[in-house]
């Protein structure tokens, strides 16, 4: 209730923030940031119950500054990270989406060539920054609000992580590295039928079964060959990068159109590439195909299970 209240808040103030902020942010950076959080019905569809973006202060970083929009204002502070995309980071005894200016954005994909998630080629702009600034806060609402896995981190505890050297989420990184030919071999096969699922007749709920079946067993052998630690840690990052992906994904459709959508999410679903970018997808795909099969999977969800739990629940004949 709380939080549903504060959701109408954050969004009754919509019309002030324009004229309470600090000179220095783009006009442009205000209006992705007010248009983001007109997506909220949107957001709402999806059925994650009490997620509402206006809940956490979104701060864009310019490379100089941080502008943090919250309740109504803008403020202008020192940057707490300087970072080279978005993310959700301990401030204080709360989480808060940093992500840079779209201006800054532009020079950092420019060096860097591209963000994890993002496929090769695929462009950034307005329309992705919004969806950016989506993923990022459903991180926040997951490290707020959630057990992830079984395990609650508090933001007081992630900080104090950072600040004594750790690398809170990099050990996962470190984990996700690529095996030899024959395992992204196999990993390649199981993408293959997540698409192929999500591309079946959401009528056609026997074949859908029978894909996720097909695919399930593939994983188990793919998975029976790699470390407790690996296997983790892709569990993990499916589970928190796929969902966020697949809010993403949604609220990006209805600013950019189905055609939009269907290019930037859909074609490449079943696309391999290094590192964690893969887990971003198939954690999507099995989201769509959770909602073929359940629409109201998400009542019980609490992220205290892997995805292929959830959809091993479903996916039963």
């Amino acid at each position: 209730m709380y939080k549903a209240a504060m959701c109408i808040l954050g969004a009754a103030l919509l019309s002030a923030w324009l004229f309470t902020g600090n000179q220095g942010i783009s006009e442009e950076n205000k209006k992705i940031y007010k248009e983001a959080v007109d997506l909220q019905e949107q957001a709402d569809t999806l059925g994650f119950e009490g997620f509402c973006l206006a809940d956490y202060p979104v701060a864009m970083y310019d490379g100089t500054s941080d502008y943090v929009f919250y309740r109504g204002k803008i403020e202008k502070r020192t940057p707490v990270l300087q970072t080279f995309a978005g993310t959700a980071y301990p401030v204080e005894d709360h989480f808060e989406v940093i992500i840079p200016t779209l201006e800054q954005f532009d020079h950092l994909m420019a060096l860097t060539g591209g963000v994890e998630g993002v496929v090769s080629g695929s462009g950034y702009g307005p329309l992705e920054q919004k969806a950016a600034i989506w993923h990022e806060a459903f991180h926040a609402y997951q490290l707020t609000d959630f057990a992830i896995l079984g395990e609650k981190t508090t933001a007081e505890e992630m900080y104090e992580e950072l600040e004594n050297g750790g690398q809170a989420g990099n050990s996962e990184n470190d984990v996700l590295k690529d095996g030899d030919g024959v395992r992204q071999t196999d990993m390649e096969k199981e993408m293959k039928l997540l698409k192929k699922a999500v591309e079946t007749d959401p009528s056609a709920i026997d074949e859908i079964q029978r894909i996720v079946l097909e695919y399930s067993e593939c994983r188990r052998r793919r998975m029976e060959g790699m470390e407790k630690a690996a296997r983790d840690a892709e569990i993990r990052c499916e589970l928190t990068e796929g969902t966020a992906y697949y809010v993403e994904a949604s609220v990006y459709r209805t600013a950019a159109g189905e055609k939009a959508y269907k290019e930037r999410y859909l074609e490449n679903l079943d696309t391999y590439e290094g590192g964690r970018g893969k887990y971003y997808r198939t954690g999507f795909a099995k989201c769509l195909i959770l909602d073929r099969l359940n629409p109201n999977w998400k009542e019980t969800f609490d992220f205290t299970r892997g995805l292929d739990k959830v959809l091993e629940e479903y996916g039963r004949k």
